[in-house]
């Protein structure tokens, strides 16, 4: 929620959002032979704002003021220091977050305490490029790490500005400065990461010790639909700032209890269609929970918390694997699985998560917040989970431990596919296939593969994929044959947007092993399963299954060109009978997705209803996945 102010706050003195870098407009030239030197409008921009020399006398600087995110309201206290220290707080009242940076790691704590180290590849790749904006090397024309263009006059609102690019040789971030003609201020920047763009407009330049600032700053964030405000109320330049404000501060999530020692093993859930159901007790209600570490905060379905008696106190934006939704914020008072209990918990609420759902309804979904706590191991043959508590953990296992640095609370690790297709990839127990995101599937031509559509349904709602079978994939030093693997149909909003990550490995590859998730050490053990050499049943239908406002089964979806197609089942159909089997509105969808999932040439006699008449069709399965 805050790195984008964490940047622009951080680098504040020198006026230039450095570290989140966006998206490239179109530029309108000048009818000019001799384009002007984009080095001089920059020296003529800082000279406008008070000089280079006054900026390089900067030591520190502290801001406060007010913010709001997606039209949740609260607000900001800011310390900086040279070299690359700082810290910001924020509070929004339902929930308060600091990060910072003592000048060697970045650092982030979570609205329940939990402190993370951020050494991911890019955030330390980001750290290196924000010490030398700050140190002015940009303004280097010979700078082996900056090159600079001068990409024509651009018109931001009621200003012409120039625009100046500026591309580094670190990693694929680029930056905009669009810088007014005559008063040379910065009006916008555009800034362009892999994953998002951000469009910032600056306003209302104050004077202060001798220098300009803009104490208003307005963004919008692409594509997770985004809007942040920044609003400084006060800012001191060279003030006097306790360093004990940068280290990493203590970790203070220990915000529950093992009712027996140091762990609690053998916790039973159910695997259901490739995710992860638990029993979650909270008050007086237990209900099942889907365990997603790919969730950055837990959340619960809003009516199940109203029924409780829990208010939503503050509403944002999320983003899930294909699209956007709204939450809201709650505070929960407690919650327990066998072995563990939790005290007050800030969480989201989800209209419509228990809706979404079914086989078994899920009221819940416990993320980051919950995993990050422990150690956790997860076998999935056995259907049992384990947490441990991190604290003198020792793992003695034979399995394959793998340097897996979190990126967004997120673990991300190397897997290659087929000998070819690799990079990092996000984990994701919460995801029930693996995926490779749009960016890097497009820039491998991996659309041109022969697959199966299918829609998918996150949060955000349904989204269109193809699935093909791929030779085999390497993860550590294991390697599983003949692999499913999908292809979102477009970018979308959210994860499927990101090209940071190749692609998010899911639990149809996790499921093959036990999985164990080292949290502190930021680390991911793999031992191979019962199941490493299973290969588990897929559906031959090419027919997706959903219930009717009644709640009767009927077909959704059909793959083109699959048996389902070749049948001739059409969307709508309403499932009354497959072979001597009835089903109506109390009739399990997934035992009817297990008759699908049958040995190809099995034959199946289904009786439908089609605009109001009963119709009897043959379906042939047959195996659309071949190598």
């Amino acid at each position: 929620m805050i790195r984008s102010k964490q940047f622009r706050l951080q680098m504040k003195q020198i006026l230039l959002p450095v570290i989140f870098l966006f998206f490239i407009l179109p530029v309108h030239g000048e009818s000019t032979t001799t384009p002007p030197d984009p080095y001089a409008i920059l020296h003529q921009y800082y000279e406008a704002i008070g000089g280079l020399d006054r900026l390089k006398a900067i030591t520190t600087v502290y801001t406060e003021g007010s913010t709001e995110y997606d039209g949740l309201k609260g607000t900001f206290r800011s310390w900086e220091k040279k070299p690359l220290q700082y810290r910001l707080e924020e509070d929004f009242a339902i929930l308060q977050q600091i990060q910072g940076d003592d000048g060697q790691v970045s650092w982030k704590k979570d609205p329940n305490g939990k402190v993370v180290i951020l050494r991911d590849e890019q955030t330390l790749k980001r750290r290196k490029i924000a010490l030398e904006m700050e140190h002015f090397d940009h303004l280097n024309p010979k700078s082996s790490l900056f090159t600079i263009s001068y990409e024509g006059i651009q018109p931001v609102n009621e200003h012409l500005c120039h625009a100046i690019k500026i591309r580094n040789r670190l990693n694929e971030d680029v930056m905009w400065y669009f810088i007014d003609r005559k008063s040379f201020l910065l009006v916008k920047s555009v800034s362009r990461l892999p994953d998002i763009e951000t469009h910032t407009l600056y306003s209302d330049y104050r004077n202060e010790d001798g220098l300009l600032f803009p104490f208003y700053d307005e963004s919008r964030i692409f594509p997770r639909e985004k809007k942040e405000i920044n609003r400084i109320e006060k800012q001191i330049i060279n003030a006097p700032i306790d360093p004990a404000l940068f280290p990493v501060p203590p970790d203070s999530s220990r915000d529950y209890e093992f009712t027996e020692g140091n762990r609690s093993e053998n916790i039973p859930f159910q695997l259901v269609e490739n995710l992860i159901y638990l029993e979650v007790k909270t008050g007086n209600h237990t209900r099942m929970w889907l365990l997603d570490s790919g969730a950055s905060m837990s959340l619960m379905d809003q009516k199940f918390a109203l029924d409780m008696g829990i208010r939503p106190e503050g509403q944002i934006r999320g983003h899930g694997f294909g699209a956007n939704f709204d939450l809201e914020f709650v505070r929960l008072p407690g919650f327990s699985l066998p072995g563990v209990t939790f005290g007050k918990q800030t969480i989201f609420s989800f209209q419509g998560l228990a809706e979404k759902t079914n086989e078994p309804t899920c009221y819940g979904i416990l993320g980051y917040d919950f995993l990050s706590r422990f150690v956790v191991k997860i076998d999935y043959t056995a259907r049992r989970l384990s947490l441990y508590d991190p604290e003198g953990f020792v793992y003695t296992g034979k399995g394959t431990v793998i340097d897996a640095p979190l990126k967004n609370g997120i673990f991300t690790l190397p897997m290659m596919v087929d000998g070819i297709y690799s990079g990092k990839w996000s984990l994701d127990i919460g995801s029930f296939n693996t995926s490779f995101h749009f960016p890097f599937a497009k820039a491998n031509n991996l659309f041109q593969k022969k697959g199966v559509s299918h829609i998918s349904r996150g949060l955000g709602g349904e989204y269109m994929e193809k699935t093909i079978r791929f030779d085999h994939l390497r993860i550590g030093n294991h390697i599983l044959q003949n692999p499913l693997i999908s292809i979102p149909d477009d970018q979308g909003t959210g994860a499927t947007s990101s090209a940071e990550c190749v692609g998010t490995i899911g639990n149809s590859v996790l499921r093959h092993f036990t999985l164990y998730m080292d949290y502190e050490n930021q680390k991911v053990i793999l031992e191979p399963g019962d199941d490493f050499h299973t290969i588990f049943p897929h559906d031959n239908s090419g027919i997706q299954i959903g219930r009717t406002g009644h709640g009767n089964p009927y077909i959704v979806f059909i793959s083109p060109g699959s048996p389902g197609e070749k049948a001739g089942f059409r969307e709508g159909d309403v499932i009354e009978k497959i072979d001597h089997l009835k089903f109506d509105n109390l009739s399990s969808l997934i035992s009817i997705k297990n008759l699908l999932r049958q040995e190809k040439g099995t034959a199946l006699q289904f009786q439908i209803i089609r605009d109001d008449r009963e119709k009897s069709i043959r379906l042939i399965l047959d195996n659309m996945y071949q190598n």
